[in-house]
């Protein structure tokens, strides 16, 4: 209510912000992490995005159901399978964005 302007140590350890680099670090950080996300289950990122953003309008029950729906539409993905192929085969694994 004071719009009172955080320092970057106050937003990291409220919990705010991941992470703080000095500005002259800040565009390798983000290509790091942009290139990370990438290389990961980016479907599966969109899901979890969505389940949050539908979070605040949902009950506890009917925010569950959307989780158990997007975690079986995950799983017929080529990511969904690949992503349990490497648990099982306790290797990293590769995803590919489908």
């Amino acid at each position: 209510m004071t719009n009172r302007v955080l320092t970057a140590q106050e937003a990291l350890e409220w919990g705010l912000v991941n992470r703080v680099v000095p500005a002259a670090d800040l565009m390798s950080e983000v290509t790091k992490l942009a290139l990370q996300l990438a290389k990961g289950p980016t479907q599966a990122y969109a899901g979890v995005k969505k389940l949050v953003m539908m979070s605040p309008n949902d009950t506890l029950e009917s925010q569950m159901e959307r989780e158990t729906r997007v975690i079986a539409e995950m799983s017929k993905t080529a990511d969904g399978r690949e992503g349990i192929n490497a648990f099982v085969e306790k290797r990293k694994p590769n995803f590919v964005g489908r």
